[in-house]
């Protein structure tokens, strides 16, 4: 309900979903913006926002609460939880009916299976995301794991076309570095991020993204000290337009990556206390960086050390960079 990149993670499963059940009405329960990330989606009926967070005091909260379950109690055949949370798992018990969730050894808290009725059997946690969301079909009979995501087509906003038109860049050249990330653990430094500029910009043309106002000041210092462009702020609509045209993206695990699998582009995922075997980019042509220590993939937010990422070699992303571009020119097999 709340992570963007799990919910572009389970988009295939949701594809997967309304194919075999063409005729149902399916409803997606998410947080905010969730909700804006979905609207560039297809095969959604309706997309609900579950705004408690919003809410002020513990008193408003429990209104709200009792409200939104007063409201949706019963409407639903059934409910899948894919996030695995106990507040997924009580939201979904509150609403009834029967509830398919993950087992005790593979939801995220192992407390929220015990308010499924239905529960999909173990899936091995050292593989991808994408196909553990998948697995939890099975518990419906549904027995595939083909990767695809419903995009909507989207024409560019006028800001991005001005964008794209002064800049002069041709289509599936620039190379996009986004700086951010949801966890302070999956952010590289002002530093790292200026020595891949200052190895890459005199070959390609490079646009930092960012997406809130702490990554924007950090992309403005980059972007003054290594005369890379700073793009604007981008709705997800144009977000998701811009990373389908570029040649290839450079992010730590965080959602550019994952719009870029989505939209078929090629990704440097730069990974630090995540694993790139559950979370990296799927997509053949994609790369990932890692330096393995003792603690790596620890899936901790905060870190007192940041070990895994402060030793990412810097001319590893370089190269990978420069290979990943002769593949796509066919260059290379």
């Amino acid at each position: 309900m709340s992570s963007l990149g799990d919910i572009i993670h389970t988009l295939p499963a949701f594809q997967l979903l309304r194919r075999h059940f063409p005729e149902a009405r399916i409803t997606w329960i998410v947080e905010a913006p969730g909700a804006a990330l979905l609207e560039n989606f297809s095969g959604i009926d309706d997309i609900v926002v579950f705004d408690l967070k919003s809410q002020r005091g513990w008193i408003a909260k429990t209104f709200y609460l009792i409200r939104f379950v007063r409201h949706w109690r019963q409407r639903f055949d059934l409910l899948v939880d894919f996030q695995g949370l106990i507040k997924s798992a009580l939201l979904a018990f509150f609403l009834g009916k029967p509830r398919l969730g993950f087992g005790s050894s593979n939801a995220r808290e192992s407390m929220a299976a015990l308010f499924y009725s239905r529960r999909a059997g173990f899936f091995p946690e050292d593989r991808h995301v994408i196909f553990k969301n998948m697995h939890l079909l099975t518990g419906l009979g549904i027995h595939e794991n083909g990767v695809a995501y419903p995009l909507k087509k989207t024409a560019p906003s006028l800001q991005l076309q001005q964008l794209l038109a002064r800049l002069n860049w041709p289509e599936q050249r620039y190379v996009i570095l986004n700086i951010g990330g949801g966890w302070p653990t999956k952010v590289l430094s002002a530093a790292q991020w200026l020595e891949i500029a200052a190895g890459l910009k005199s070959d390609y043309p490079l646009v930092l993204l960012w997406g809130n106002d702490r990554e924007r000041k950090m992309a403005a210092e980059v972007a003054r000290q290594s005369g890379v462009v700073l793009a604007h702020f981008m709705n997800f609509s144009d977000l998701i337009h811009f990373i389908s045209l570029a040649r290839l993206v450079i992010s730590g695990d965080t959602l550019a990556l994952h719009l870029a699998d989505a939209t078929q582009t090629p990704a440097v995922g730069i990974f630090g206390p995540t694993s790139p075997q559950r979370n990296g980019p799927l997509l053949a042509q994609s790369r990932a960086i890692v330096q393995q220590q003792p603690c790596s993939f620890c899936y901790r937010r905060k870190c007192d050390t940041m070990l895994c990422l402060e030793h990412i070699a810097i001319q590893d992303i370089i190269a990978a960079v420069r290979k990943m571009d002769e593949s796509i020119d066919g260059k290379t097999d």
